[in-house]
């Protein structure tokens, strides 16, 4: 998998890395509590300029950013710290964030398929989340309709 991701950046192709990802397309990533292994030690794809240090405590948080002008949000989850203060880590062909659901917004996927402009026939910006959402409440109601919810909270040893 390693050689296939580095062979798509020198082709040209853009790598995307979230979260452990971003970590991995590092220089390096440390873990000196050895707190996921034996391994205190491995080094990154090289594709970023940063170094990453596993640690005990885990960063879990809502985060608003800022994406070509535009307000976007996302959440992180993680355990372990690189050595920059970007939100989203861009180079040539490369991009690491720690920002999960950052696919979520339209600034940020119209910049990924900007690309690809050409083959589209469509004026107007996608709402990702918002088509997400309209997922979930299909999900809930495909639930609601066909489950019987206050027997799974009977079961679960709750009342309704």
């Amino acid at each position: 998998m390693a050689e296939a991701i580095v062979k798509a950046r020198r082709r040209g192709i853009t790598v995307l890395g979230i979260c452990g990802g971003y970590q991995m397309m590092g220089q390096s990533v440390e873990d000196p509590d050895g707190l996921e292994g034996d391994i205190t030690n491995m080094p990154g794809l090289g594709l970023l300029p940063i170094h990453t240090t596993i640690t005990k405590e885990k960063t879990t948080r809502q985060v608003t950013f800022e994406f070509n002008g535009r307000k976007c949000q996302g959440y992180e989850i993680h355990q372990g710290v690189s050595d920059t203060d970007e939100a989203i880590l861009m180079t040539d062909c490369c991009i690491g964030t720690y920002i999960h659901g950052i696919l979520d917004n339209a600034p940020f996927v119209d910049y990924l398929l900007r690309p690809y402009a050409d083959k589209v026939n469509t004026e107007e910006s996608f709402d990702y989340q918002a088509f997400k959402e309209q997922q979930y409440d299909r999900l809930a109601d495909h639930l609601r309709r066909y489950v019987d919810i206050p027997a799974v909270y009977r079961i679960l040893g709750n009342k309704v």
